[in-house]
């Protein structure tokens, strides 16, 4: 599965009874505002960009206590500077103290409920006074958990909510503030992710995701391996096509550390023993990125680091294989763009894929260094330093 996204207002539609808020677009806001429930015509309101931004407050993306009349010039705003979705409430009046915090969690084994009684914008300041708790996978309260979620109404509202949170497959939720009056909790903000395999609530797009992302989005969806990837800095000159989470966070550390942090393109990696097939489109995206970008740059140096630990079971010659090919496509491309390979790998078949991929950069004459499992892992590291210094 993967987790996204979904609209404050969706969640509180679907999560609290007799809830008066109203989505509202860039597109539609005007139509929406002369034809407002008289519940919201009749109090001071509150404004929000709906699009799952946090620390909305703090970069003046809400605005309270206005009136009808004051939210058309708001939502041009916003929408000048990209926004486009936002949510229209009632002011709920309440002091300071007493915001709490909460969220809920989906985990292996249950759900994981957090709680402060200090909540609100600055709850990062009260981090350690957060108490958490480990429900089972039905939601039945543990007795550890009246120990500081002492509020019986507030029991109440984590168990008949749970059900829900199962029915539309929502994963996270997080409440802050939210209120506990004497009959009834009030969420005032809602952080919410879902299961987009199964919940029929709409995601968020990523605002700034770019095409290449999106491209391997969609490729990792349709496959059981995993292929991930985020363009940092298209400008970058260092690029990599990693396998295996804990090498490609190590590689990525290594880089940083030698003070390249800024020349990172990329990160992301594949695992999961993708086909050849996978490993191709995979690498043909990125491939393309870096040459789109090189093209902007045409006189800069790129590194291309094909490395990871040492594989259990994913067979380097077969990963290779998917790469060379998509390589092979593009070979004179990435000659005359400057780009120097770099190669460290280890598992079932390594000699044989290692083999392959000298073959290829020696025969398309690309400049490489590769590496076996024997060369610590951070190697590949040093030698894209000293070329691109």
């Amino acid at each position: 599965m993967a987790r996204v996204k979904t609209y404050e207002f969706q969640a509180k539609s679907v999560l609290l009874p007799n809830y008066l808020g109203v989505s509202l677009t860039s597109s539609n806001y005007q139509s929406i505002l002369k034809n407002l429930p008289k519940e919201l015509t009749s109090t001071n309101l509150v404004l929000k960009v709906d699009q799952g931004i946090k620390k909305r407050g703090k970069q003046g993306l809400v605005k309270i206590n206005l009136s009808p009349s004051d939210i058309p010039s708001i939502i041009e705003e916003w929408s000048s500077l990209g926004w486009t979705s936002f949510l229209l409430e009632p002011v709920i009046e309440h002091s300071a103290e007493a915001e709490h915090y909460l969220a809920i969690e989906r985990a292996r084994d249950g759900w994981h409920v957090s709680y402060s009684a200090k909540g609100g914008i600055d709850v990062e300041s009260s981090w350690d006074s957060i108490k958490n708790a480990v429900l089972s996978p039905s939601g039945e309260l543990p007795k550890g958990v009246s120990t500081f979620l002492k509020s019986p109404i507030l029991q109440a509202f984590i168990t008949n909510i749970l059900p829900l949170m199962e029915q539309y497959h929502i994963v996270f939720l997080e409440m802050n503030p939210v209120l506990i009056r004497e009959t009834h909790v009030v969420p005032l903000d809602m952080a919410c992710e879902i299961d987009d395999t199964g919940s029929n609530l709409p995601s968020i797009p990523n605002k700034n995701i770019s095409e290449s992302e999106t491209k391997i989005a969609s490729l990792d969806a349709s496959t059981p391996a995993s292929l991930k990837f985020k363009l940092i800095n298209p400008s970058g000159s260092i690029w990599v096509l990693l396998s295996g989470g804990g090498a490609s966070l190590v590689l990525a550390d290594e880089v940083a550390d030698q003070g390249m942090g800024h020349e990172l393109a990329n990160y992301g990696e594949y695992s999961g023993a993708p086909t050849d097939e996978d490993v191709y489109s995979y690498t043909k995206i990125i491939l393309e990125q870096m040459l789109a970008s090189t093209h902007q740059q045409s006189s800069k140096l790129k590194a291309l680091v094909i490395a990871a630990g040492i594989a259990n079971f994913t067979d380097v010659a077969k990963t290779f294989k998917g790469i060379i090919r998509a390589m092979e496509e593009i070979k004179a491309d990435l000659k005359v763009s400057h780009v120097k390979v770099f190669v460290r790998r280890g598992g079932p078949n390594e000699a044989k894929g290692l083999q392959m991929m000298s073959d290829f950069l020696t025969g398309a004459d690309i400049p490489h260094i590769i590496h076996p499992h024997t060369i610590p892992l951070t190697q590949v590291i040093n030698d894209v330093k000293e070329y691109l210094s």
